[in-house]
């Protein structure tokens, strides 16, 4: 499957980019207004890496927060 970490399973997410124009009321502005609002998708950071293990070498595509727990073994 692609777009996943082989290890925890993340995988895309899709989230909304809200556009506002105005100045806040705390700056003596009358208030932000929403314009628009656009679907985003966001991926994670995968990495090719081989991983030895029970004397094997496996390609792996994980994230890099596996990749940070996976070195410190």
């Amino acid at each position: 499957m692609a777009k996943v970490c082989e290890l925890c399973g993340k995988g895309p997410i899709v989230v909304n980019s809200i556009i506002r124009r105005g100045k806040a009321r705390a700056e003596g502005g009358v208030g932000r207004k929403v314009t628009g609002i656009t679907k985003s998708r966001q991926v994670p950071n995968l990495q090719r890496v081989r991983i030895r293990r029970d004397g094997a070498v496996l390609r792996l595509r994980i994230c890099t927060k596996c990749l940070k727990t996976v070195h410190t073994l």
